[in-house]
């Protein structure tokens, strides 16, 4: 309808009444679609999470009850020995249906690719259930079912279901022991081990001549093996590091025992250096000995140290060079340092040396952790109890070249922590 006031054409507005409700009626809408697709995400990344810890709680489970702690030798679920499947199965079930509900139906329709799993499947088990190993497993893996998650409003974009499922890798923790601990590599060359009802352990490779005999109750290897006979065969440990290094604080403060320099007649104290000649013997009084430098015995000497004596070698060139003597030596039973007999700093890299026709007769602890026992020609180092915790060997090539350990005290290497990866 067209006015005129004055001459003038006037139009009249349209009625707009109602234009303000449409549009704020189509954004209620997409406000309300936005915020229903939140609380299916929300709902759904929260069953993710309680998916994700019960997981993580079954893999931990599993990988506690795959090889029990010492002293146990057998599994829980049964008579037969470690590694313990049935029982890490178990577990992951146990915990799985305690955390998450998951049921027996859950675990036979659960199904993931061979990429997705890892190298062994227990017969007649979920293939979401793997270890890495059918022998020695150090790793197992849990995929949980996957579950479907509906949505509250989801079906209005098209999507009335969310899968969601999730994984757990757990490492199983180390369990390694040793009486005759080497923290390196071994080039044993000819020389023979014999640890009697003890294990030995290697943190690194083994290469051994032919004639090099290795016997034990357990001969644990973390890196490689070339040569040698080993009774029983070698076995693939992990990593370790010095199962002493939280025990004994080292180093030792020496600089308030008396200097002295002769230990056969003054006893326990500090010196420089020591030296024996041939055919001597040297009884040496029960306490704690200091050498910063060289101790040196000649032929067929001897150092009888069976009244409860420990030697402390420190870092400044301390070296026990006890070729072609006698050596006997029972640790202190009292004291800061009761049970060890020998203690080289853990920077000292000097050997422990027996060569030529020694022999030695030492009990207790022999702690050198950076340093290589050194012996060669028809010498033998004899050891009873232990552990004896070095580096590694150096000029052991002699035709009864050797280390003997009777009553072995096994100790537990420092192990690697039970932990998830993913």
């Amino acid at each position: 309808m067209v006015l005129t006031r004055g001459g003038i054409f006037l139009r009249a507005r349209g009625d707009e009444r109602g234009a303000v409700a449409v549009v704020v009626a189509g954004l209620m809408t997409v406000l309300i679609l936005c915020a229903a697709i939140v609380m299916d995400i929300g709902n759904a990344k929260d069953v993710r999470r309680q998916s994700q810890n019960a997981s993580d709680a079954a893999a931990l489970a599993a990988a506690n009850v795959l090889i029990p702690a010492e002293p146990a030798t057998t599994c829980s679920s049964g008579p037969s020995a470690p590694p313990c499947f049935t029982a890490a199965v178990d577990a992951i079930k146990n915990y799985s249906r305690e955390n998450f509900g998951v049921t027996s139906a859950d675990w036979a329709s659960c199904s993931i690719t061979s990429a997705q799993r890892l190298t062994y499947t227990p017969a007649g088990e979920s293939t979401c259930i793997s270890f890495d190993n059918a022998t020695s497993p150090k790793t197992v893996r849990v995929w949980l079912p996957t579950r479907t998650v509906r949505t509250f409003f989801g079906g209005i974009t098209g999507r009335s279901t969310i899968p969601v499922g999730s994984q757990a890798d757990a490492i199983i923790e180390s369990r390694t022991k040793c009486t005759l601990c080497f923290l390196g590599s071994v080039d044993a060359q000819n020389a023979d081990f014999d640890v009697t009802g003890g294990a030995i352990a290697v943190n690194g490779n083994v290469s051994a001549g032919p004639n090099s005999i290795w016997t034990s109750q357990a001969n644990g290897v973390v890196g490689t093996v070339s040569g040698g006979q080993f009774n029983p065969a070698p076995t693939q440990i992990q990593p370790f590091s010095d199962p002493l290094a939280t025990t004994l604080t080292l180093p030792i403060n020496i600089a308030s025992l008396p200097l002295k320099t002769d230990p056969c007649t003054e006893g326990p104290g500090r010196y420089a250096s020591i030296s024996l000649g041939n055919n001597d013997t040297c009884v040496l009084a029960a306490g704690f000995y200091a050498v910063t430098g060289t101790w040196q015995i000649g032929n067929n000497s001897l150092i009888d140290g069976t009244a409860g004596v420990t030697i402390y070698a420190p870092a400044s060139n301390g070296y026990l060079n006890f070729k072609n003597g006698n050596v006997k030596i029972n640790p202190s039973t009292t004291g800061t340092y009761a049970g060890y007999s020998i203690i080289y700093d853990r920077t000292n890299t000097q050997p422990i040396s027996l060569q030529g026709n020694g022999v030695t007769g030492i009990s207790g602890i022999v702690y050198a952790p950076s340093s290589p026992l050194d012996f060669n020609g028809n010498s033998c180092f004899g050891f009873s109890g232990g552990p004896v915790v070095v580096s590694g060997v150096q000029l052991a090539n002699g035709n009864q070249s050797c280390v003997k350990i009777l009553n072995p005290v096994d100790q537990t290497v420092a192990r690697t922590p039970l932990h998830l990866t993913k």
